[in-house]
C-alpha cells in the first residue's frame, strides 16, 4: 500500500513538473532598427520574427525571416530575478544598450530575465 502511495506522488510531483515548463513565447515582429551580424554573417536591418523556446531545457531565442524560415538560434543568457506577482507571462523590452554596440532583446518573467545579445554593424 505504502509503495502504490509512493508511486502515485512521484506521479503528481511529475505532473506538476512538466505543466510549470512553459511553452514558446512568440514575441512577434522585432524591428532590429540597424543591420547586425551574427556568427560572422551579415543581417540587414528590418523586422524579424523571434520566438523564445527551449531546447533540451535551455532557453533560446529563435530568429526567422519574413517567410517564416528560421535563420539562427541564440542561447539566451538568463538571470534569476525576484519579480513577483502575475500581472501578465511576460514583459519584453528592446533596444540598444550604452554605446549602441549591442541591439538587446530582454525578456522578463516571474523569476527570470532572458536576453540576447546582436551585434550592430557599424
Amino acid at each position: 500500500m505504502m509503495h502504490k502511495k509512493m508511486i502515485l506522488l512521484g506521479l503528481l510531483f511529475l505532473s506538476v513538473l512538466l505543466s510549470a515548463q512553459s511553452p514558446d513565447i512568440n514575441l512577434g515582429g522585432i524591428d532590429f532598427p540597424k543591420a547586425y551580424i551574427h556568427a560572422g554573417k551579415e543581417f540587414p536591418g528590418g523586422i524579424y520574427g523571434v520566438v523564445l523556446t527551449l531546447k533540451e531545457a535551455v532557453p533560446f531565442f529563435n530568429v526567422y525571416n519574413s517567410n517564416e524560415g528560421l535563420l539562427f538560434e541564440e542561447m539566451a543568457i538568463v538571470m534569476e530575478n525576484s519579480r513577483s506577482g502575475k500581472k501578465s507571462a511576460f514583459r519584453l523590452q528592446k533596444g540598444f544598450v550604452k554605446g549602441k554596440e549591442f541591439f538587446r532583446i530582454k525578456v522578463m518573467r516571474s523569476g527570470q530575465t532572458l536576453m540576447a545579445y546582436f551585434l550592430v554593424k557599424k
